[in-house]
């Protein structure tokens, strides 16, 4: 954003304007908060995010809301821009008051008289943590508040990693310039933003496409212009085969579940390969599912694996398989010898001990670790890991040459090249047994009906996601599992579809 702005404004177009243009976004959504004649209270910083809030205070008060600003700092170490603002809302008589002049009793009853506190203290420039008077102003905020709105990102988040730099306000919405920052869409930054508002400002294309960003996040109509396209005179064969080769005794769920799910998002035909002992058991969850035997006497079948590559159009490789000597022979075979689009996940990932295997093979690989699969993988600790997802994910995907969605909140999606997508969709509901296998299931669904492994990959989570959106709208979070997400895909499709 710093990049736009001064490609922006070198172009010709005043940052002034830009000023304007954010600060009356911001006014714009406050009043969706406000009644008639509502008190407002817009706390102020130094820099560009105060000059929005000086803006916003100006609106606000034309449309006769009754406006405070408190300021932290002083009136005469403004400058520029924010100065220019400041003295506009003096003209119009807003009461300004300077926070060290106020004590925290004063200020806190500001705050408690507000319908609406207007939080545009620090902005998306802040290196290092929040110190001096801000700390105390952030912690009133967060005390006393009925209502708060932040302007372009909520006071103390880093706008990059999403970390809290010290303390951070909490705002129940968010008005964000141009696009979204990283740190409101991952944790633990998304816990302090509230709803996202965006403000367009106006910049002209010109100046944001000189910009070489590579964060990015869908909306549901670009997931629905994404989905596989169903001719009407198709049959199963069209529409992709896939193979599962998963489950071990105590646990035949785990294959089922990816191959109902593969089906449910529009494939064609799953076959599963599961060990002899749990194949009738398997089979019988779901008629519409093939299966075939991949052992004999706890040895690999390989006739049976390769009569399943040989049927499939994609592997799915890993759910409930569990470890043993013969599952890393099984995964270090099929990383040398095969070219097909495979899904790697859970024990196929945890079966890999040779990370050069992954970057050796022929075909598309897309590896789908929760984090302390990734933990494992990367040599980090969990938390490790959950601090720096966006990095480790990109850092892993282009050394190896795979696609790796890193699961967990939020997920990211990390491309060959480098581009991180953020997955907008999902609730804590998704943390049971055998999401994961979904996912998986959704994922070789996707790509066995055509996509690439970048559309797949971006458009699997982001569906699987949107299901458990749904059907938090039905029952709690806490009651869902894995079976009520393959039995509502087709709702998620359906909606994605609507506009397509």
């Amino acid at each position: 954003m710093k990049e736009m702005d001064r490609e922006t404004i070198n172009s010709g177009f005043p940052a002034l304007l830009l000023m304007d243009t954010a600060g009356r976004g911001v006014a714009n959504v406050a009043r969706e908060y406000l009644d008639t004649g509502d008190s407002v209270v817009v706390f102020c910083g130094k820099g560009n995010n105060g000059g929005d809030g000086f803006v916003a205070a100006r609106f606000l008060d034309i449309w006769g809301y009754n406006v405070d600003i408190i300021l932290a700092g002083k009136k005469n170490e403004l400058s520029g821009n924010p100065q220019k603002n400041y003295h506009i809302c003096n003209l119009r008589d807003i009461n300004v008051r300077e926070y060290e002049n106020l004590n925290k009793e004063e200020t806190k009853e500001y705050i408690k008289k507000s319908s609406l506190v207007i939080d545009a203290l620090l902005g998306t420039g802040l290196k290092g943590n929040v110190r001096g008077d801000y700390v105390d102003i952030i912690e009133l905020i967060n005390s006393y508040s009925q209502q708060v709105l932040a302007v372009d990102i909520p006071s103390g988040l880093d706008g990059e990693k999403g970390k809290v730099l010290g303390t951070a306000v909490k705002a129940n919405t968010t008005v964000t310039m141009s696009f979204s920052k990283v740190g409101l869409c991952i944790y633990p930054g998304i816990n302090y933003t509230g709803k996202v508002e965006i403000v367009n400002l106006g910049m002209p294309d010109c100046c944001i496409n000189k910009v070489n960003y590579n964060h990015y996040m869908l909306t549901d109509k670009e997931a629905g212009e994404l989905l596989p396209k169903r001719p009407a005179n198709g049959h199963k064969g069209n529409f992709g085969k896939i193979g599962v080769i998963g489950g071990s005794p105590g646990m035949a769920g785990a294959p089922v579940l990816t191959g109902i799910s593969a089906l449910r998002v529009g494939c064609g035909l799953v076959k599963l390969a599961v060990p002899e002992e749990i194949q009738q058991i398997a089979h019988a969850h779901y008629p519409e599912l093939l299966t075939t035997k991949f052992t004999d006497n706890s040895e690999f079948d390989l006739d049976e694996i390769n009569g399943l590559i040989n049927f499939s159009d994609v592997l799915a490789v890993g759910p409930g398989l569990g470890s043993s000597d013969n599952v890393r022979m099984l995964i270090k075979e099929l990383l040398t010898s095969f070219k097909l689009p495979v899904v790697l996940d859970a024990d196929g990932l945890n079966a890999i001990n040779n990370l050069q295997l992954l970057s050796k093979y022929k075909g598309d690989l897309i590896l789908t670790p929760h984090p302390g699969e990734m933990a494992r993988l990367v040599g980090k600790s969990i938390e490790e890991v959950n601090t720096n997802r966006i990095d480790i994910a990109r850092n892993f995907a282009c050394e190896y040459q795979v696609y790796l969605i890193l699961k967990g909140a939020a997920t990211v999606i990390a491309l060959p090249d480098g581009d991180i997508y953020i997955n907008p969709t999902g609730n804590e509901g998704m943390a049971t047994a055998g999401s994961g296998d979904v996912l998986t299931g959704i994922l070789a669904g996707l790509l066995g009906q055509g996509l690439n492994a970048k559309n797949a990959s971006i458009l699997a989570p982001y569906l699987h996601g949107l299901t458990a959106d749904f059907i938090d709208q039905d029952k709690s979070t806490g009651s869902l599992v894995a079976s009520d997400l393959v039995n509502n895909i087709s709702w998620s499709v359906k909606y994605l579809k609507r506009d397509t």
